[in-house]
């Protein structure tokens, strides 16, 4: 299999000494980065498991997954986030497994209905700043609070390609949606000012430098990316706990539906999931499992971390057919 252009691949191809080798690699579409995909794939390795992760922006693969439904390349899909995973599942291309870790987890992460997405881990998207400039009461208290004139060019918004983008923007957006659940004069205002207010980026670089060069205090991120940045530009993280709440949005797995190696898939899944690999990977990255055997054995920073945050009410499966329109509006008339 031949794959150019956006993605970065990393792949193993070892199995454990005396286990059943499978044919070829897994193919698995994931947005995780360099990092985390080495680890996963460091971890199937070990376990047992030949993968080969294609990695790249979350819109990226999910607009690829789309492109090729015709002729899949992949035969899992790892780490989209709601709305994607509920789009690809309504547009026919999953294949329904119960994986072994289903028993436990909570109703608002299973799929009880098709038997064919489950979530592994939550993610908050997160208001932080820089806390050795800027204090606990000068920071915004609330998302809306970012187009006051104070906070002008002290964030970033990064690509809408990116998930964590899509996912705070969808969270300001959707409160202002009417009882159509479309959005008001009054949101696509606000988010124009948002934009007037904001460093707009388009690559991670450009957003790092924001932050090394002091313009930006204010780093509206995945909870994970907000000490990873902080790590390497050198400075104390704070976060707010938002008014109004902030968004929480959960990743999942799905088979691809006509993989031509469904059992290979189905032990990856039953794998990837359980509580031991999940807690593992807690331990490794901090972030929060949704499984409450693996967030029990994880380390108490991590157990204090899932209590954190005040989640935001969104009805992502509601929202998830709104989402493309929302983003091409910001891209054509706003940003």
């Amino acid at each position: 299999m031949t794959l150019k252009g956006i993605f970065t691949a990393i792949s193993v191809s070892a199995v454990l000494s005396g286990s059943a080798a499978w044919a070829e690699p897994l193919t698995i579409y994931s947005p995780q980065g360099e990092e985390r995909a080495v680890w996963i794939t460091e971890q199937a390795k070990a376990a047992g498991h030949d993968i080969t992760i294609l990695s790249a922006g979350g819109s990226e693969l999910f607009d690829r997954i789309l492109a090729e439904r015709a002729n899949p390349q992949a035969d899992v899909v790892l780490g989209l986030i709601d709305a994607s995973m509920a789009t690809l599942k309504s547009e026919g291309l999953f294949e329904a497994h119960v994986p072994t870790w289903a028993e436990g987890l909570p109703a608002v992460y299973r799929d009880d209905t098709d038997h064919m997405v489950y979530k592994f881990w939550q993610t908050p998207i997160v208001v932080a700043y820089n806390a050795d400039v800027m204090t606990a009461d000068a920071a915004p208290h609330s998302w809306l609070d970012l187009i006051k004139p104070e906070y002008k060019g002290k964030y970033v918004i990064g690509s809408t390609a990116w998930q964590t983008t899509r996912s705070f923007l969808v969270g300001m957006l959707v409160r202002f949606s009417d009882e159509n659940g479309e959005i008001t004069d009054v949101g696509w205002d606000f988010m124009s000012k948002l934009y007037e207010n904001a460093i707009v980026v388009d690559s991670g670089d450009a957003l790092t430098a924001a932050f090394v060069n002091g313009e930006a205090v204010i780093n509206l991120n995945w909870f994970g990316g907000v000490g990873k940045l902080a790590e390497s530009v050198g400075f104390t993280p704070g976060i707010v706990d938002t008014e109004g709440g902030t968004p929480f949005i959960s990743e999942g797995v799905a088979i691809m539906k006509g993989t031509d190696q469904p059992d290979q898939a189905k032990a990856f899944v039953d794998w990837f999931g359980s509580p031991e690999v999940m807690s593992a990977y807690a331990t490794e990255f901090g972030q929060v499992p949704v499984h409450p055997a693996a967030i029990a054995m994880s380390p108490e920073t991590v157990q204090a971390n899932a209590t954190l945050l005040t989640p935001q009410d969104i009805d992502w499966d509601a929202v998830a057919p709104k989402i493309d329109g929302w983003i091409q509006k910001i891209e054509l008339e706003i940003k």
